[in-house]
């Protein structure tokens, strides 16, 4: 789990949700992000639809938090990843290298 200044709160997370900005897409997530000097945020949404059990939502969730911890967690600025279906088979290696790219697309 991330540390709570490392967190998006739920007001920071519907400010992103409604400005709307374009969402960068992978394949097992859509991030949308908003660069900011000296904010950091990360947020996960796993909606029902992606995985009815909750056991399976907690489980992905840690796997992103861990892959989050390794990549991407000295990036400034807020991040709102959007979980897809097929991050229901992905490895945290899977995972580690999504946040790679996203990080490579990031800053160009």
């Amino acid at each position: 789990m991330l540390s709570k200044e490392n967190r998006l709160n739920r007001r920071e997370i519907e400010e992103l949700k409604a400005k709307k900005t374009a969402i960068l897409q992978g394949e097992f997530f859509g991030l949308i992000f908003q660069k900011q000097k000296g904010a950091k945020g990360f947020a996960l949404i796993v909606s029902n639809k992606i995985a009815s059990r909750a056991v399976k939502r907690n489980q992905i969730r840690r796997l992103f938090f861990r892959a989050i911890q390794e990549s991407l967690l000295d990036e400034e600025g807020k991040f709102l990843f959007l979980a897809k279906k097929s991050c229901l088979t992905a490895s945290l290696g899977e995972f580690e290298k999504e946040m790679k790219s996203f990080r490579s697309r990031i800053t160009n």
